[in-house]
């Protein structure tokens, strides 16, 4: 659940969570020590987030774009999230067919999705907690991620692909989420039958 869909009574109860938090935390004997740790902890991630950026420059550097971003391909192929599990599990259950990081633009453009329905020629990308956490930025290049995610959607519909995006905070409600993957794909005959809700009637012909 997100603000933006919160009642004033659920925002309100969250409010209250966060003063209690706040007033145990400040009873706390080692408060001060506390407080210090979670500088150092966010100052490290953000440090790391820098040591990424320039690890990753300096492969460039030595060996090319084009090798890195095969090396990151194939590792998310192997290495699926666990959002992207979830989204996998749906479309298997709705016998949805799929290729994931398929390079939809060509090779060579750098560009692979997380989920291509090659039936339908529709793209199911699931954006984790790294393409909203201002955590994952490089300390000097804040918002790139997010400038270079809408770049990315807007060359894949410009070349004809309809995209959904899916939030993994979104995952926790999985229903809702494979309702909108029902009607993104077309498979609300397969999942009524899945769910058991109609039989197939004479002649019906499911939407791929």
């Amino acid at each position: 659940m997100n603000a933006i869909t919160m009642t004033a009574a659920q925002r309100e109860r969250y409010r209250e969570m966060g003063r209690k938090g706040g007033k145990a935390r400040a009873a706390m004997s080692d408060f001060t020590e506390h407080q210090r740790h979670a500088g150092r902890c966010s100052a490290a991630v953000n440090d790391m987030a820098a040591l990424g950026h320039l690890g990753a420059r300096a492969f460039i550097e030595k060996y090319g774009y084009a090798r890195l971003y095969q090396l990151c391909r194939h590792w998310r192929i192997g290495h699926p999230s666990r959002h992207e599990r979830a989204v996998m599990r749906m479309l298997d259950d709705l016998e949805v067919r799929y290729e994931r990081e398929a390079e939809v633009l060509g090779e060579g453009l750098f560009v692979s999705v997380g989920f291509y329905l090659p039936d339908t020629r529709r793209v199911i990308e699931v954006y984790g907690r790294v393409h909203f956490d201002p955590l994952f930025d490089h300390p000097r290049h804040v918002e790139t991620r997010r400038a270079n995610d809408a770049g990315r959607v807007s060359r894949l519909e410009e070349a004809g692909f309809k995209v959904l995006i899916i939030d993994y905070r979104d995952l926790t409600n999985e229903e809702a989420v494979r309702q909108r993957v029902v009607e993104f794909t077309g498979s609300g005959y397969w999942y009524q039958i899945n769910a058991g809700v109609v039989t197939r009637p004479a002649g019906k012909v499911a939407m791929r």
